[in-house]
């Protein structure tokens, strides 16, 4: 899932530095690293100097990416439908909704009302 996240922010957002991708996918830049060599390894993903900061890395969504990410999209999607017809719609989209608020509660400023 999380390289499928990497694939999706990518398209929708376009290249980006490594350290604004881990901050939009709200993960460690080393978590991301391990996760993104697969992809560049694969050809679905291209990792080149930062366009402003030549130090910096910056990823790219390839054209072989963006179909990986089309193709696994159409199954995701099958996927969700499948999970809904089996829970039931109505308490997937409260779940669905459960985890968008947990989401982004930041560490600290959950409630207390248990």
């Amino acid at each position: 899932m999380t390289q499928l996240s990497i694939l999706a922010k990518l398209k929708g957002l376009g290249a980006m530095p490594v350290n604004a991708l881990a901050r939009e996918l709200v993960m460690d830049r080393t978590t991301l690293g391990r996760n993104m060599l697969p992809l560049a390894r694969e050809g679905l993903i291209a990792i080149m100097p930062g366009s402003t900061d030549r130090r910096s890395k910056e990823l790219h969504l390839t054209s072989a990416g963006a179909a990986r990410l089309k193709a696994a999209v159409k199954i995701w999607e099958r996927a969700q439908a499948q999970f809904a017809t089996a829970f039931g719609s109505k308490r997937t989209v409260e779940l669905r909704a459960l985890l968008r608020e947990i989401s982004v509660i930041e560490l600290g400023a959950a409630p207390t009302d248990f």
